[in-house]
């Protein structure tokens, strides 16, 4: 789930009295066991003395990802991103010239420590020979449409087919955290390579920028799924008016959020006549978040009796945090669930998951954790059952899986959609599990969300050619 696994908390008045000027440019690699991934930190002095600042993920092309709040003090650099759910701590060093910190995201926390970063410092690049270039052999329209309900602004991709007939339109949702149309990570383009592929077989492919992404407006921190569900509504809408789309044949295929979005958008608009998930969540959120934080651990090297102590632990924090309405309740209530913890596990299993070195450290990872929670997209996330609306599905569905995706795991999310859509009594069901993929649907060695940017595949062209071929059976 984009941004549901890797956890992407000064005023500056005594510092200068210990150390010399802080640096402004720093950058580190966020390490968990086999994964790696370069942040930048771009500090910022504002006029009154105190600090803002806001983050670079060149592997992501994430630039200017700005922190919610910057605080130095005494040596001591906490920084929080809201929009991620992530924090940072850190600890200057006397000569300024090194951080050692930790980030914290969904409940893990990672070694990530910061050097000057050097002018002209490039990270390697991999080619992605999938990713469509012109000219193309169908038609391309990028444009901006605006919302009749949200009176939002939609940055838009169509592609379709050169001739003059209608077309069946699928409609791509993109997983969590601000993305633009062609889905874009560590260089990767797959919404693109989806929509070249199928429109070269035929079929019109709209793709659209989240909220506040790319030429979209809107604030998307303060959006929650249920808004990312009308916006696809909204693109339903739209779409039926264009003379190249045939209305009866209107699909939406979802990744990761996008297949929990797409069930809840065709329950509700008759308009949608099948649906495609991929690597979409069939169980409850709480599950999946503790079953990913425990597929992500394994693939750090975290050991299975650290990960055995941890996620019982983690599984109450989130349902307690989202229960409640104050973040002041939801530090005090999860500050003595891990005290307790802490209390009666062993401290080296305590280390290993939380970084919790001492009982000093407690309150500080609750106040992350309760912080994080309670923003307004994971409060409805977390609290959100994807089998409700999946029970409801009368449409032809589509549910594939990679074996090796550790951000919604295969056989648990499958099953969950299989038996809903058996308590629909909708029998138009096909679900395909993808051997040796990942979350992406890659080819994998190492099969951590580092890697994703290591290959060169986009994704599988078996993925694409199945996808196919079910539209094909199914009359679309």
């Amino acid at each position: 789930m984009k941004k549901t696994f890797l956890l992407l908390v000064l005023i500056f008045n005594t510092i200068i009295c210990n150390c010399q000027d802080i640096i402004h440019k720093w950058s580190g690699m966020l390490n968990a066991g086999g994964q790696k991934i370069e942040l930048r930190l771009n500090l910022i002095q504002n006029a009154d003395k105190t600090y803002a600042s806001n983050w670079d993920i060149p592997a992501q092309k994430i630039k200017g990802l700005i922190s919610s709040k910057t605080e130095l003090l005494n040596n001591k650099l906490s920084i929080e991103i809201k929009m991620i759910g992530a924090a940072y701590v850190g600890s200057v060093n006397l000569s300024a010239d090194k951080i050692e910190g930790i980030w914290s995201q969904s409940g893990m926390n990672l070694p990530l420590n910061l050097a000057p970063f050097k002018e002209g410092q490039t990270e390697k690049i991999i080619v992605k020979p999938q990713t469509p270039k012109a000219p193309f052999t169908y038609q391309v329209k990028d444009f901006v449409y605006e919302g009749i309900a949200t009176k939002l602004s939609y940055g838009t991709t169509i592609t379709y087919p050169s001739d003059n007939a209608k077309h069946p339109l699928i409609i791509l949702i993109t997983g969590s955290g601000k993305q633009d149309r062609d889905e874009t990570i560590f260089d990767h383009k797959p919404f693109a390579v989806i929509a070249d592929y199928l429109t070269k077989k035929g079929y019109a492919v709209m793709r659209v920028d989240d909220r506040g992404a790319g030429k979209s407006t809107g604030d998307f921190s303060k959006s929650t799924t249920a808004d990312f569900a009308l916006d696809v509504e909204e693109h339903i809408h739209y779409a039926k008016s264009l003379p190249m789309i045939d209305s009866n044949k209107i699909g939406l295929l979802g990744h990761s959020e996008g297949g929990l979005i797409a069930p809840m958008v065709a329950i509700k608009n008759k308009s949608v006549t099948f649906i495609i998930l991929m690597a979409g969540p069939g169980i409850e959120i709480t599950e999946l978040m503790a079953l990913q934080n425990e597929m992500v651990l394994k693939s750090a090297g975290i050991s299975q009796d650290a990960i055995n102590a941890y996620i019982p632990l983690y599984k109450k924090l989130m349902k307690t945090i989202i229960a409640v309405d104050s973040t002041e309740a939801a530090i005090s209530k999860s500050t003595e669930i891990i005290k307790n913890w802490y209390n009666t596990t062993d401290k080296s299993l305590v280390l290993s998951t939380t970084n919790i070195k001492s009982a000093s450290d407690i309150n500080k990872f609750a106040t992350i954790m309760s912080e994080t929670l309670l923003t307004k997209w994971w409060k409805y996330f977390a609290s959100y059952n994807p089998q409700i609306a999946l029970q409801k599905i009368k449409c032809p569905v589509l549910a594939m899986n990679g074996s090796a995706d550790i951000q919604v795991p295969a056989d648990a999310n499958l099953k969950g959609i299989e038996v809903s859509l058996k308590k629909a009594r909708n029998n138009k069901l096909t679900v395909m599990k993808f051997e040796g993929l990942n979350h992406l649907f890659q080819k994998c060695t190492k099969c951590t969300v580092a890697e994703y940017g290591e290959l060169d595949t986009s994704i599988e062209p078996e993925v694409l050619e199945y996808i196919y071929q079910w539209l094909i059976k199914s009359n679309y």
